[in-house]
């Protein structure tokens, strides 16, 4: 087990700052660039707004650094990411920082280096609860979880006023939500639309009335009675209710018809606030930010991601890369968080006066995600849970829109349990 402490950050960059560097091909090293070619990359999922904002962040660390320039890339997220991080890892030649979500952390448990949040100077009561148990796997802390992402709703105030609803009293629980829904419709457009994949309002809605994804023993359990239930309020929205359609749009589709005011309310990860807040100054749109409503209040649950930054082991100049890869995350906890703020959650409580005091529109409207991060749900690690999930999303879709029966969550249940313990044997 590695532990990285401040004395061996301190003392490993005095050591190793004078000896050769290691410039091969593959390293983390570049011997054509700043810093007397000190360079460590940063690999993440950023691909979004939030990559620039990120970028906004490594050039300002670059610019006050007296060790290592840090070069953030940004390869297209997808099943391949993790996978070609495991590939580099094995190799021994893995990127000096990587950006991980909480269950991406886990595959990669071989190849990260333990660490201690003390050595950072940091303490667990310096971060959101719960947000630093994200990172720790078998009884070992591997990263820092700089955000979240927990999901809030965005909803169309205008809307509201002319459906005759309070625009500054969005719906907070599940009657609420479709009298709001329905009052909406009545006034010509779509109450709400959901997210038909990734973000389903069935994963909040499932944890809230206390259900779960993955038993113990690696069972599927879409099935329960929780889930069960929530997923039959979704179809009702669709086919009873009728405040939301049953075409199915993706995320693209949802978040553009609801820019085009077709549609009252949305469900958004911190991400798409920005596009928000844009909208509001440039073309005079009315919306407004507020948690999910409590649709079942078996446990409190809002759907997140996660972003987590780890160190892997290199096979070469090791303490080097360590202590200055641990220098960048420190000081990008401290120092970015509030700049992060304009694209993520930051789980860092230190900032979060300044975020509630900033001239910045998009990160004081960040507050209301950064309130919803104690409710935060995170999928779990799972052998072939990317598999496991399109059986989930694939029953989902045809209970919602084609009002199909619940039986198919069984089904997909039993599919799911395949993959899962099929890839442990």
């Amino acid at each position: 087990m590695v532990q990285i402490s401040r004395r061996a950050l301190l003392g490993a960059g005095a050591a190793l700052s004078a000896g050769p560097l290691l410039t091969s091909c593959g390293s983390p090293f570049d011997d054509t660039t700043a810093a007397g070619g000190n360079v460590l990359e940063f690999v993440t999922f950023y691909t979004g707004p939030d990559g620039v904002v990120m970028q906004g962040i490594v050039d300002r660390y670059n610019e006050q650094s007296t060790g290592a320039q840090i070069r953030m890339s940004a390869p297209a997220y997808g099943g391949d990411y993790l996978t070609k991080l495991v590939t580099s890892s094995i190799a021994g030649n893995p990127p000096a920082i990587m950006a991980l979500h909480n269950n991406e952390v886990p595959p990669l448990r071989r190849f990260l280096h333990e660490l201690d949040l003390a050595s950072f100077g940091f303490a667990e009561d310096d971060f959101v609860e719960g947000t630093q148990d994200l990172a720790v796997v078998e009884g070992r802390r591997l990263g820092v979880t700089m955000s979240t992402g927990p999901q809030a709703m965005v909803y169309n105030k205008r809307l509201f006023a002319e459906a005759g609803l309070d625009p500054e009293r969005p719906p907070a629980d599940a009657a609420e939500f479709v009298a709001a829904g329905k009052a909406l419709k009545e006034s010509g457009v779509w109450g709400f639309i959901r997210e038909p994949a990734t973000w389903m309002p069935w994963l909040t809605m499932n944890w809230q009335n206390g259900g779960t994804l993955v038993a113990e023993d690696g069972t599927a359990v879409f099935d329960s009675d929780a889930s069960l239930e929530a997923i039959d309020m979704e179809r009702r929205w669709v086919h009873e209710d009728e405040i939301a359609p049953s075409q199915l749009l993706d995320g693209v589709q949802m978040g553009q018809q609801f820019q085009d005011e077709q549609v009252g309310m949305i469900f958004i990860g911190p991400w798409g606030l920005a596009d928000m807040v844009k909208a509001n100054e440039e073309d005079g749109k009315e919306f407004g930010v507020a948690p999910l409503p409590v649709f079942f209040d078996a446990a409190p649950a809002v759907a997140a991601t996660s972003h987590v930054y780890c160190i892997p082991k290199q096979r070469s100049n090791d303490a080097w890369v360590s202590a200055e890869a641990a220098k960048f995350i420190e000081w990008v906890v401290r120092e970015g968080s509030v700049t992060w703020a304009g694209s993520q959650a930051p789980s860092f409580n230190g900032v979060d006066a300044a975020i509630a005091a900033s001239d910045d529109p998009v990160v004081t409207a960040m507050t209301t995600f950064v309130q919803e991060q104690p409710r935060a749900r995170f999928v779990p690690y799972v052998p072939r849970w990317n598999q496991a999930f399109t059986y989930l999303t694939s029953a989902t879709q045809s209970i919602v829109y084609r009002n199909e029966d619940l039986s198919l969550m069984s089904e997909a249940a039993g599919q799911a349990t395949a993959a899962i313990k099929g890839a442990a044997r």
